[in-house]
């Protein structure tokens, strides 16, 4: 099968460019022809370049100028010249929507050509008035749906004419950080002390993420009993004092870890390898690469009760789904040192990280129109 993936690709650095190098190697794997066509110019979309070297054995054709509509008529042709059996627009934002739905318009259903959007978000929380009009043009274009995030069904359905196919697919996993190494390697590497266990919480530090909770959470006289340290390794983003005053009022500082800096990716695995449990304490729904992170280093972990953290654990089998308040948090770290729930939580996570394959998405788009 001819499969033309279309969206944004090396030489832009981004999650969706290595999710469409991931996909098509996917795909390239089942046996398919692939190919991906990018921007060669990207207008209102982030442009960062990589400084990597081209992806190897990726056949990727820079054409599309995101704001020159000749340059829609010149790659719809070209995708027509290729006689892809499927196009797949990599869809993320309402700004990729003017160019994809024109580009989709002129592979119209007379071409034999099936048009698949594998959409991420279609309304985002913050959404403005563009958000809420642009995307029509795209999905009117559209003949089939791919989404990977529960619960943006209904926000296609807004905007199609007609009724599509649609089916949801968990979002693979994309972790470039290496593997999980032995606990006690990564301790020694990170230079912690062994007689101690760890949770993790990773990531850049915003207000949205918790971490105040956590730490009043953390403050449980119950969690002593436990030999518990938490890591802190990420960078903060905000103000850091109020943190710091939180530590210092509460008398935690002894069972912290703080590494407040930018992680490199050649440290990512190191963090997850040390930890029992990666907790994820946010007040908002807000997609997290953590969780997924998570998956990939077969860990269990804690999340608070919000969309898209939620959506992907299942509570008391790969670890805990709570409020976000401190006590919550609290008795489920509790319950898992207590009880001894690490060994049957990481068999769990082992499992559950089937779903998150890159073939059961491929598998997801090969049958959405059956």
């Amino acid at each position: 099968m001819k499969v033309i993936i279309v969206g944004t690709a090396y030489p832009y650095r981004s999650k969706v460019s290595t999710f469409n190098h991931c996909l098509a190697r996917q795909f390239m794997d089942e046996g398919n022809d692939v190919e991906i066509v990018t921007y060669k110019y990207q207008g209102m979309h982030e442009n960062r370049l990589s400084g990597d070297s081209s992806p190897e054995n990726l056949k990727i054709t820079q054409m599309i100028n995101s704001m020159n509509p000749v340059s829609w008529h010149k790659t719809a042709n070209y995708i027509k010249d290729s006689l892809p059996d499927e196009v797949i627009f990599a869809y993320s934002n309402s700004k990729m929507a003017v160019c994809m739905g024109n580009i989709a318009h002129r592979l119209n259903k007379t071409s034999g050509i099936k048009r698949v959007a594998i959409v991420k978000d279609m309304i985002p929380e913050d959404a403005n008035l563009l958000d809420r009009f642009l995307p029509y043009k795209f999905a009117r274009n559209i003949d089939g749906f791919v989404y990977v995030n529960k619960g943006i069904a209904e926000d296609i359905e807004h905007f199609e004419k007609t009724p599509k196919p649609k089916k949801y697919s968990n979002l693979p996993i994309s972790v470039p950080y290496g593997e999980r190494i032995p606990r006690e390697m990564a301790i020694e590497q990170l230079s912690l002390d062994p007689n101690y266990r760890y949770l993790l919480f990773f990531g850049y530090i915003r207000p949205y993420k918790g971490i105040d909770i956590l730490l009043d959470a953390f403050s449980d006289e119950r969690i002593r009993k436990y030999n518990v340290k938490l890591i802190i390794a990420g960078e903060f983003k905000d103000n850091i004092q109020p943190y710091i005053d939180k530590i210092r009022q509460s008398g935690i500082n002894d069972y912290l870890e703080m590494r407040i800096e930018y992680i490199s990716n050649m440290d990512v695995h190191k963090y997850f390898s040390a930890a029992d449990m990666v907790v994820q304490t946010y007040k908002k729904p807000k997609e997290s690469g953590v969780t997924r992170m998570a998956y990939h280093f077969e860990k269990p972990m804690l999340v608070t009760n919000v969309k898209k953290l939620a959506d992907i654990v299942k509570n008391g089998v790969v670890g805990y789904v709570v409020e976000p308040n401190p006590k919550d948090i609290a008795d489920a770290i509790v319950d898992f040192y207590e009880n001894e729930r690490r060994e049957t939580f990481e068999k769990n996570v082992v499992v559950e990280k089937q779903k998150f394959s890159w073939g059961n998405l491929t598998k997801t788009i090969e049958t959405l129109f059956n």
